[in-house]
């Protein structure tokens, strides 16, 4: 299903700074998938602040090349000036050289794009024979798709439609472009925060929103399923698509 816009929620600052590890199962789930390598090129799709291409960063210990793109300047502003930033739209990366990257990684931005299909053929365009495309992304109509598309959307200024996957669609895509030896699966990724309190606060400034944190934490309960654990920790559920594929040599 394609929607006429397709806005980002533009997060504030202080949310990652505060929390830095409360969405690491996600990220740590794709840097696992994809199989990155010392002095690899590194594009990372709609980039937002860095979040996966800093953890890519991390575990290559510096020994990476990573292009970031990003059409936002509001979020590639943010961007650790070690990484070279695109601002092209991502359905089109004109200022990225064909078969010139190693791999091409997206944590969660692709249901941004106004047209999936073409963010993917960029993927395999600029990709050399035999690089990766990975990608990570919501599930269409899951509880997570609900949030994003109905609360976030309804209290946040820039609003917020996505363009969610549905099982296998991801993979036909990749299959359209080119890309072979697919293989999806859908990965259990909790966000983990503090307590309620800290997880309100959390959603506040990730997702920009303008609702007190009170009302914030009885939405979260209402669309979204937490646990707490022995030592009080809370986990969000978190479910979401995984996808690779490889650019035939």
């Amino acid at each position: 299903m394609q929607h006429s816009k397709n806005h980002p929620a533009i997060s504030e600052e202080w949310a990652m700074q505060r929390y830095p590890n409360a969405r690491n199962a996600e990220r740590d789930e794709l840097i696992k998938l994809a199989p990155l390598f010392p002095g690899c090129r590194v594009i990372d799709i709609q980039s937002a602040g860095g979040f996966l291409s800093d953890g890519i960063y991390d575990a290559l210990q510096g020994n990476v090349e990573l292009v970031c793109i990003e059409p936002v300047k509001a979020l590639n502003q943010r961007l650790n000036l070690r990484y070279q930033v695109i601002e092209d739209p991502i359905e089109k990366w004109s200022s990225v050289s064909s078969d010139s990257a190693d791999i091409a990684v997206g944590l969660a931005g692709l249901h941004h794009s106004q047209d999936q299909q073409a963010t993917i053929n960029e993927s395999f365009r600029t990709l050399k024979p035999g690089g990766y495309f990975a990608v990570c992304d919501v599930i269409d109509h899951s509880a997570i798709a609900n949030w994003l598309n109905d609360y976030v959307h309804k209290n946040n200024t820039s609003g917020h439609i996505g363009n969610f996957l549905s099982r296998g669609e991801v993979s036909a895509m990749m299959k359209n472009s080119g890309f072979t030896n697919i293989q999806e699966s859908i990965k259990s990724v909790p966000w983990v925060l503090p307590n309620k309190d800290h997880t309100a606060i959390f959603f506040k400034g990730l997702f920009g929103l303008k609702t007190e944190v009170d009302d914030i934490k009885k939405a979260i309960s209402t669309y979204l399923i937490l646990t707490e654990t022995k030592d009080k920790v809370i986990n969000i559920e978190w479910n979401l698509i995984y996808a690779i594929g490889q650019k035939p040599f």
